[in-house]
């Protein structure tokens, strides 16, 4: 268990690094995708394991577009908003999830899910404060993280059924990542800070963090899962809070509260919602 805490710790902070390296959305998450490739493709490499070419590989490709969109929507939303309200609006996915099973999968929904949907929708309203919503800037950064997460959750139902090897999915969708965004990337000389959270970012929270994380799912039930992901926001939450001086109002911790309640109850009473976690 304590290697998916620490991959769920790892990945709270990673804001602060997207913010901290003052580079574009689109920027950062192209270093990550190539600082990754490189770093996973040598490990591919010196372990002899090779990548197989099949039908799957063309979903896993897809999914990959997704992906690295999501994390270009997802850095975007912190940088034009804040990290927290990135982040509760970006958990919303289990209830983006629950409805795309909706349409797709016809899956039926009763009362006490559209209850706990209206519950984390009215936490979100409050910790974004309805007095920001005058705010061009918080409106999209909400915006942004509700992209980021309907991404996600498209990536989730496209690796539903696909069984490939963890670190060979995640290499291959970085590899997309770094062909989709090469064209939009701003070269320019980078700051010796800027390069410092970058190999941070693509060396801890995608190497060390996926690694971490996908050597604990084996042995960790769906309700620890469920649970322990959540370290994730509060993590991110408490990093705006130190690091960048936010300061949360009664009504907005009421409503992170109210937010992440809701959702657990959803992705724990949910098989759709808690394959999105497993995802994650």
């Amino acid at each position: 268990m304590l290697p998916l805490i620490l991959s769920m710790t790892l990945w709270g902070t990673l804001g602060v690094f997207v913010l901290w390296s003052g580079l574009a959305a689109i920027d950062v998450a192209f270093y990550r995708c190539l600082i990754g490739t490189l770093l996973i493709g040598c490990w591919l490499v010196k372990s002899k394991q090779r990548i197989n070419l099949d039908r799957s590989i063309a979903i896993v490709a897809l999914a990959g577009i997704f992906l690295v969109l999501n994390w270009v929507f997802l850095f975007k939303s912190f940088q034009v908003s804040t990290i927290t309200i990135g982040n509760i609006s970006y958990y919303l996915q289990p209830i983006i999830l629950i409805i795309l099973g909706i349409f797709i999968y016809q899956e039926k929904v009763n009362l006490q899910k559209w209850m706990l949907i209206s519950l984390a929708l009215g936490g979100v309203l409050l910790t974004i404060d309805m007095r920001n919503l005058s705010s061009p800037n918080i409106l999209l950064g909400v915006l942004f993280a509700l992209i980021a997460a309907f991404l996600y959750s498209l990536l989730t139902v496209l690796m539903k059924n696909i069984n490939l090897n963890y670190f060979k999915v995640i290499f291959i969708q970085l590899v997309i990542g770094v062909i989709i965004l090469l064209p939009f990337v701003h070269f320019q000389s980078l700051s010796s800070s800027a390069i410092v959270c970058l190999m941070i970012i693509g060396v801890v929270h995608t190497l060390l963090a996926y690694f971490l994380y996908y050597n604990a799912i084996k042995k960790t039930s769906f309700t620890q899962i469920a649970v322990l992901s959540y370290l994730d926001p509060i993590v991110a939450i408490a990093s705006d809070v130190i690091f960048f001086n936010r300061h949360l109002d009664f009504y907005q911790i009421v409503g992170v509260v109210l937010t992440f309640a809701a959702l657990y109850l959803l992705v724990t009473t949910s098989r759709t919602s808690v394959r999105a976690v497993e995802a994650l």
